[in-house]
């Protein structure tokens, strides 16, 4: 693409985001920062990480995701959209499932049990093995609220390619 093509497209852009509100503005520009710093991260974090804001730590061999919640994260309801809770979930159990093979895999299943609505605050994603083999995996995540009650816990199946 040419630079004269480049800046035409930008300065497109640029006028169709005049027809947004400023809450709309704001949240164009939030996933515009997740897109750049995914592309500039080089640690396995992507897109969705950086959208959600998703915060990682391994102890212990141990998987831990946070994730604090935002109005946006909302279904109708006022309630932590089960989607959100999926992917916390399928990410930790997923990152020990990594940390156990030392090589990347993918998800086979996902089980999700939701057990308590989550309204607000942060949450805590604590992913472990159960089961490992060669290839499979089988891993447990549970995730608490702040006032650590068990909200939600997930099992899950991954597939590791041999290198």
């Amino acid at each position: 693409m040419s630079q004269t093509t480049n800046t035409e497209t930008k300065v497109a852009l640029l006028e169709e985001l005049t027809a947004f509100d400023e809450s709309d503005l704001a949240m164009a520009l939030h996933a515009a920062k997740a897109s750049k710093r995914a592309r500039e991260r080089t640690d396995g974090s992507y897109f969705l990480h950086e959208f959600l804001g998703e915060h990682r730590k391994v102890e212990d061999g141990q998987a831990t995701l946070t994730l604090d919640v935002k109005d946006w994260m909302m279904n109708p309801g006022g309630i932590l959209h089960g989607g959100v809770m999926a992917f916390l979930c399928d990410n930790t159990l997923g990152m020990a499932s990594f940390l156990n093979q030392q090589r990347p895999g993918v998800t086979v299943d996902l089980n999700v049990r939701y057990h308590l609505p989550v309204t607000s605050g942060v949450i805590t994603g604590r992913g472990t093995v159960v089961s490992s083999g060669s290839r499979i995996n089988s891993a447990r995540s549970d995730v608490f609220d702040e006032a650590g009650r068990l909200v939600a816990s997930a099992t899950g199946t991954f597939y590791h390619v041999k290198r």
